[in-house]
């Protein structure tokens, strides 16, 4: 009788941590992007392209705005280093994004993180808080 109840408790167990595993995970992961975001970085500015691609950054020019994205893609934080047919592309589980940074297919589900960002006077570099 109680290799029956052991065997009962571990299950439970073992159930019981993968649980808490999924539903803390994702938190996990996206606390980790949130905290990244102390730092003020200035990454030169080259208005000629759409997409910029840094260690930390995307800097998308469209419509005559510039905006910066977390690199980080929001499903498990990869980094997003890449554009294939207009698409900002995750090389981990191939989340793609548009040029907004709203997700157009999953796994990911929360868009890019929009980070502070200003132009220098001259247009040649950019501050990015984040």
């Amino acid at each position: 009788m109680k290799t029956k109840n052991r065997r009962v408790f571990l299950k439970v167990a073992a159930v019981g941590f993968v649980s808490f595993f999924a539903l803390i995970w994702n938190k996990l992961t996206l606390q980790h992007i949130a905290n990244s975001g102390t730092e003020v970085a200035s990454v030169p500015l080259n208005k000629n392209k759409e997409v910029q691609f840094f260690d930390k950054y995307i800097i998308v020019n469209s419509d005559n705005k510039t905006k910066v994205f977390s690199s980080h893609c929001s499903h498990l934080g990869c980094k997003i280093d890449k554009m294939e047919s207009g698409k900002l592309v995750c090389p981990c589980h191939g989340s793609e994004y548009d040029l907004q940074g709203q997700v157009i297919k999953g796994p990911a589900y929360k868009n890019l993180t929009l980070l502070d960002s200003s132009v220098s006077d001259d247009g040649k570099s950019l501050t990015i808080k984040g």
